[in-house]
């Protein structure tokens, strides 16, 4: 890839973050989600910091029919973090670890997190 690849990534990721927080205030999972799996491409493809383990992830998550899926932290190995309606929770994660380990040789580790309202003073 070369330097236009990565900036068409970075000009395309200010666009969809702007897009996510109207979906956000909105309640648009559906929109969060398409953005996500955008994002996850665009850092595959066009910015080359993902590895074969979170494409497959993220192709997996897709086929459960995750709302979003995409890279989280460094990329190079590190982790995804999908946005799962909780009916298909159980189907997802059972699957996922299955045809990774499967695949890889060893089950992912899966951290279950919640949306909240992030960091906030509490007293």
């Amino acid at each position: 890839m070369n330097d236009y690849s990565r900036a068409h990534f970075v000009l395309g990721e200010k666009d969809r973050v702007l897009a996510v927080c109207d979906a956000l205030l909105a309640g648009d999972y559906e929109t969060v989600g398409q953005k996500m799996y955008e994002t996850h491409y665009g850092l595959s493809k066009e910015y080359e910091v993902s590895c074969d383990e979170l494409d497959f992830l993220n192709d997996i998550a897709k086929e459960n029919g995750v709302t979003g899926s995409r890279i989280m932290g460094g990329g190079f190995g590190g982790c995804t973090i999908n946005l799962v309606r909780a009916d298909l929770y159980n189907k997802f994660v059972a699957d996922a670890k299955k045809r990774f380990t499967a695949k890889y040789g060893h089950e992912p580790e899966v951290i279950d997190v919640v949306i909240s309202d992030g960091s906030r003073k509490l007293c």
